[in-house]
């Protein structure tokens, strides 16, 4: 539970320092009513951006190596979540930078990556069961 807990909060981390460099009023005006409005900076947001996808994608991994059988599917979303992460890194960096500014849409598709591969590894650990037939047998005392 804990696991999840900080692999959606690392995801939504990065949604948030996304959504602040690129302007989504609601965010802004949220992040500036609970007192951080200091942080509306792209100097600040683009590297907590890449360091809460970097939590997330850590998360992801571990929970591909943990699920009872590890399996291609588990790792198939971490790299679907990597890419997404890159996708949108780069798309926020074209976009904060000024260099590329119509790369908005690279930073959308990226998180819609990202946000699948959270799902999909939600939904993979959850059909799958937490020990193997012979590690679940408690013993009576």
């Amino acid at each position: 539970m804990n696991e999840k807990l900080s692999q959606y909060g690392g995801l939504f981390g990065a949604a948030v320092a996304a959504a602040c460099c690129l302007g989504v009023t609601v965010v802004l005006s949220a992040v500036a009513a609970v007192g951080l409005g200091f942080l509306i900076n792209d100097a600040f947001l683009l590297p907590m951006f890449v360091g809460f996808a970097a939590l997330n994608l850590w998360t992801l991994y571990r929970s591909a190596r943990r699920h009872a059988a590890p399996s291609e599917e588990a790792m198939l979303a971490f790299w679907t979540g990597s890419i997404g992460a890159s996708v949108s890194t780069v798309g926020l960096g074209l976009t904060v930078t000024g260099i590329l500014p119509v790369a908005v849409m690279l930073v959308y598709i990226g998180l819609a990556l990202f946000v699948v591969a959270n799902v999909w590894d939600f939904m993979i650990g959850s059909n799958s069961p937490a020990c193997a037939d012979d590690e679940c047998k408690i013993e009576d005392r």
